[in-house]
């Protein structure tokens, strides 16, 4: 049997652009291999051009945004009976893309991947309640999102040639809106651990706030320098809401200790806005915190608050699956409402030791509907969401133009609207534990 791994020519995100497989080197996917390889198969790495050579293919969509970049090279497959196997952590909602797709496995693949794919040399089916395969899917059956017993036990080597082990897995918080956590059964040191130890790693691991105010100062920058943190939320109503439990003291205490580091950077703070019934005093919060720590400093070297804003997504396979999601463009809008006319750009705060900005990534309202799309949609927007897949024009146009055709092809307010657990197109999703409320 020949097997094929796929690799996209084109990433999903701009700032992917210098990226390829081998930078990235998805070490899920490649634990999912690494278990055919131990069995003994021979896997090799094919693209659009290649992909009908083989009997297998196997798929990684590690995110939402990385079904438009398959979906687009799909369409250029040569015919053949290649068999699609598409997994990895983007594969919660498949009803859109049931007619692209073979077999779809839902979470950790690693006791899944060898029967699956001698099933398929035989020419049968597995039964496993993590497989889905398109011609049987059943709305009304549940289908369980694949647990992990233990981290994976071997050591193996990406196509970067760095080695990999994996120290981790999942997150002891149980934030509401990610699914990181509601996928993934919590293994680890009581600690989130983004990533990989050593052997393996961008070289700054992330830290939450509930992480560093329990670790001393001195220790915070002890294995790189502190780059990344995330409050997700502008306000503590909104962060407790979402039971990310960050209270308004412990953001200020991160604040206080952070200046005490003797080489000010930049840190950038990952933060969520449009939650449902937030206000623009939520918004206003976050200045305050900042300003009641800053305000008690002696003027010097600053820090940069790089401050991430991503806007709410409704995640499948989450507490906050049935919330709506707020219809509302938000890039630049943040700086804009809390700024002062003299702050240049994206600058809404200035002070003694700190300055904050709004990071240019936040997301445009057609990214935020294009994710609604594939988190919400239904097999009605299948020949949309292909044909929206394959519009080069579309995908270079400008963000008005992208909201015109999407609101013309799909229903958003569908896509948007709140959701009661009996309707959910994600109904069919089941995990480790219920957080149905």
């Amino acid at each position: 049997m020949k097997i094929g791994a796929y690799v996209v020519s084109k990433q999903a995100k701009q700032a992917y652009a210098n990226d390829n497989f081998d930078v990235r080197a998805w070490p899920g996917f490649e634990m999912v291999l690494d278990c055919l390889r131990r069995a003994g198969y021979w896997i090799t790495y094919a693209g659009k051009d290649t992909a009908h050579q083989y009997d297998v293919m196997l798929v990684s969509i590690t995110s939402d945004c990385d079904w438009w970049p398959y979906l687009a090279e799909r369409s250029q497959w040569a015919k053949s009976n290649t068999r699609v196997i598409i997994g990895g952590p983007g594969v919660l909602n498949i009803r859109p893309f049931l007619p692209y797709g073979d077999v779809f496995v839902l979470g950790r693949a690693e006791n899944i991947i060898v029967p699956l794919v001698e099933a398929e040399g035989k020419g049968e089916y597995l039964e496993s309640e993590s497989v889905i395969y398109s011609k049987l899917f059943d709305i009304n059956n549940k289908y369980k999102i694949a647990q992990a017993s233990g981290l994976y036990p071997n050591e193996f080597r990406l196509t970067n040639g760095k080695p990999y082990k994996e120290t981790a897995l999942g997150c002891p918080n149980k934030c509401y809106f990610c699914n990181y956590t509601w996928s993934r059964k919590y293994i680890g040191d009581g600690t989130f651990q983004a990533g990989v130890d050593g052997m393996y790693a961008s070289g700054n691991r992330e830290h939450t706030m509930a992480d560093l105010i329990r670790i001393p100062t001195e220790q915070w920058e002890a294995e790189a320098p502190l780059r990344i943190t995330a409050l997700d939320g502008m306000s503590q109503r909104l962060r407790y809401q979402a039971n990310k439990r960050i209270s308004r003291e412990m953001f200020r205490e991160v604040l206080t200790r952070l200046v005490t580091i003797e080489k000010p950077h930049q840190l950038k703070i990952y933060n969520i806005v449009g939650y449902p019934n937030e206000t623009i005093e939520d918004w206003y919060e976050y200045i305050e915190d900042i300003n009641l720590v800053d305000s008690k400093q002696v003027k010097g070297k600053q820090w940069q608050l790089l401050s991430h804003f991503t806007p709410f997504r409704s995640m499948p396979n989450t507490p906050s699956a049935i919330w709506p999601m707020s219809y509302r463009d938000y890039r630049g809008q943040i700086a804009k409402a809390l700024k002062s006319p003299s702050m240049p750009g994206n600058v809404f705060y200035q002070g003694n030791k700190f300055w904050a900005v709004e990071g240019m990534g936040t997301d445009s309202l057609p990214t935020v509907i294009q994710s609604a799309i594939c988190l919400r949609g239904t097999e009605a927007d299948s020949d949309k969401v292909m044909r929206l897949a394959r519009a080069g024009k579309y995908w270079g146009a400008s963000t008005f133009a992208k909201r015109v055709t999407l609101e013309r092809e799909f229903d958003v307010g569908r896509l948007f609207q709140a959701y009661t657990w009996d309707n959910l197109p994600t109904r069919y999703l089941a995990t480790y534990i219920n957080y149905i409320q």
